[in-house]
């Protein structure tokens, strides 16, 4: 008897013993999470100190940190601007990470504006920089080359010369506009350019992101196309538009093309941009050239470079020593170092390469 209740004894203090450990575990788990806190973006709060994936930021008030965005974060005495980002030598093995104490910037007036723009209660901030702006308080973010304010309308953080800010907004891809005036704008280098467009503002339409017109002049990328008739200015496709006078392709005139018979081929459907093929009652051409040496009734297009008549076969325009029309077939693209053959020869770049 004294036995079987010794056995009892020992099962209940094993009970106990299981439960105060798993309770024990569990807390200490508990102790772990409080003091090690994931965040977004890279940051962590371990203690009482606050990382930015390996970078300890000493000087950072865990108490009040904030992250603002994806580009700055603040506490109660600094703001700082933060990245991660990889060079050309390790592009795709290291990503590097940084943040920059903006010196002059007011934590508690500090707000985002998205796309790395931010302001305070007296400065304007795109990263780690600051720029002057006309009214910052009405001061918006249209994306990330625009913006606006009551006053003036921003590119890249420069003014944009005479504009109305409080109107200002854009309305395709290439163009703007304001109660005074249209823009036309685009990418060069590593920045845009934007220009106004010299136009009857009433009757001004956009065509499409190149071609404009208004009651009396045609525009392409916002300048003004010389001989254009604006009232039967019209689009055909692929960089091709005509009036009752003339064929144009994109800002050239087509010397003696008829805009009555002219027509684009079917095969552009499958350019990539570069080369485009035209046809009208008195030949064919390539972009803006008349292609003077081939048959336009046996005229054949094989790719964006090649083509044939019956005579021969022509790369880029000009005629293929050796080639011969009726076996003449192109490559989807290079194998080896040819892009066609014909029943002779391998052909590369409009030559024989064997």
């Amino acid at each position: 008897m004294n036995i079987i209740k010794f056995i009892f004894y020992f099962i209940g203090l094993l009970t106990v013993w299981f439960f105060a450990s798993c309770k024990s575990s569990n807390d200490k788990d508990k102790t772990v999470t409080k003091t090690s806190d994931k965040m977004d973006n890279g940051f962590v709060r371990k203690n009482d100190t606050i990382w930015f994936y390996d970078i300890v930021l000493n000087n950072v008030d865990p108490n009040t940190f904030k992250i603002v965005d994806d580009y700055f974060f603040k506490d109660k005495n600094h703001v700082y601007f933060y990245e991660t980002y990889r060079l050309g030598k390790d592009f795709f093995t290291s990503k590097r990470k940084r943040f920059l104490l903006l010196e002059k910037a007011d934590p508690a007036s500090f707000i985002s504006l998205d796309y790395g723009y931010a302001k305070d209660k007296s400065t304007a901030w795109y990263n780690n920089s600051a720029f002057e702006v006309d009214d910052l308080e009405s001061l918006v973010v249209i994306n990330q080359h625009f913006l606006r304010d009551n006053k003036t309308a921003y590119l890249d953080r420069k003014r944009i010369k005479e504009s109305d800010g409080i109107s200002f907004e854009l309305i395709s891809e290439h163009y703007a506009q304001d109660l005074k005036r249209y823009y036309y704008y685009l990418p060069f280098d590593d920045t845009y350019v934007i220009n106004p467009i010299l136009c009857h503002y009433e009757s001004f339409e956009v065509i499409d992101y190149q071609y404009a017109k208004d009651n009396t002049n045609v525009f392409f990328e916002g300048d003004k196309l010389q001989e254009a008739e604006s009232k039967t200015f019209m689009m055909i496709s692929h960089g091709y538009a005509k009036d009752t006078f003339h064929v144009f392709f994109r800002d050239k005139i087509l010397e003696n093309a008829d805009p009555f018979s002219f027509t684009p081929f079917k095969e552009n459907e499958n350019s990539l941009g570069e080369t485009v093929y035209a046809k009208d009652k008195n030949g064919i051409y390539v972009n803006d050239k008349l292609f003077i040496e081939t048959d336009v009734v046996s005229f054949k297009i094989l790719n964006e470079k090649y083509t044939l008549d019956k005579n021969g076969v022509y790369y880029h325009m000009k005629k293929v020593k050796n080639a011969d029309p009726l076996s003449f077939k192109v490559f989807p693209h290079f194998m080896g170092d040819a892009d066609a053959e014909d029943k002779n020869h391998r052909f590369g770049e409009g030559k024989v390469v064997e």
